[in-house]
């Protein structure tokens, strides 16, 4: 008697190892997929940007500062959110010519600078 009961003793525990050791999952999970684009430019340029051929955005000049006097310009350290992956980039100055295109690769959570002076 004291032999069975040692077998089931035995088997109940490989029974809850196989259990919890077989429903234990480790995973990597990406959270974000987006990665950054900032420009360097001169605060007295005027660019459109665009990306993909379908997203659009201005890069404006600088603006005068009632206040102050003084000029400001809005993108200095602004980061411009994208997809990250292969992209096309296209950057017009005011006059609509182009005056850079590239492919790029850029990884999740990357920053890419691009100088445009």
């Amino acid at each position: 008697m004291k032999h069975m009961y040692r077998i089931n003793i035995i088997v109940a525990l490989l029974v809850i190892v196989a259990v919890t050791g077989c429903s234990y999952k480790q995973t990597n999970t990406q959270i974000r997929d987006t990665a950054f684009l900032k420009f360097t430019k001169s605060s007295t340029q005027k660019y459109t940007v665009v990306i993909n051929d379908q997203y659009t955005f201005n890069l404006d000049s600088c603006t005068l500062q009632i206040e102050t006097g003084q000029c400001y310009d809005d993108t200095t350290n602004k980061l411009y959110k994208i997809t990250s992956g292969k992209f096309t980039i296209k950057v017009y100055d005011q006059d609509t010519n182009l005056i850079l295109q590239k492919e790029h690769f850029i990884g999740s959570s990357n920053t890419m600078e691009i100088n445009l002076q």
